[in-house]
């Protein structure tokens, strides 16, 4: 319990607000770098639905409307075949990687449990995927939790500028 109490201390709220935001950041970034790519290939529409499936997918959860649903259902297969293929591309990896630490440590902070089923969860489906979920070392050299919600937000807010 002290560990825990040590974690969530005083400024629970702000590092909150601030994985909440790295979070959308890095969804929007990726959504984007991924659209590029898509819309190329498949046209806008195809492109973006494609592209928001992935992330859904990746990230269990649902789609955002009827549209993507049907799409979702209609193009499955297409959808995981190409979020297995996720890892190869080292940027958007890492960018998956990132997002999969925030909602883990946003996890944690939300359900006050270190690793809660949706962290097992997306553990399970990083696995999966192949991509990597840093820890705190990984992300900025220590255990302080304070210094690792900066760091992802300071990459998120980059990832997020560079592929709007």
């Amino acid at each position: 319990m002290r560990i825990i109490s040590r974690i969530f201390g005083h400024s629970q709220n702000q590092i909150i607000e601030l994985l909440e935001a790295s979070i959308s950041q890095l969804k929007a970034g990726i959504f984007a770098k991924l659209s590029k790519k898509y819309i190329m290939v498949y046209g806008k529409e195809k492109g973006e639905l494609l592209s928001a499936g992935i992330i859904n997918n990746a990230f269990l959860e649902n789609q955002g409307n009827k549209k993507a649903e049907i799409f979702f259902q209609d193009n499955l297969s297409l959808i995981e075949k190409e979020s297995l293929n996720i890892s190869k591309n080292t940027e958007i990896n890492r960018a998956f990687s990132y997002l999969y630490a925030a909602e883990t440590i946003y996890q944690a902070f939300i359900t006050k449990e270190l690793l809660s089923n949706r962290s097992r969860e997306l553990g399970e489906r990083a696995t999966l995927l192949s991509i990597n979920i840093p820890n705190t070392y990984d992300i900025c050299g220590s255990n302080n939790i304070h210094e690792c919600v900066i760091a992802i937000m300071e990459y998120a807010s980059k990832f997020f500028n560079d592929n709007k």
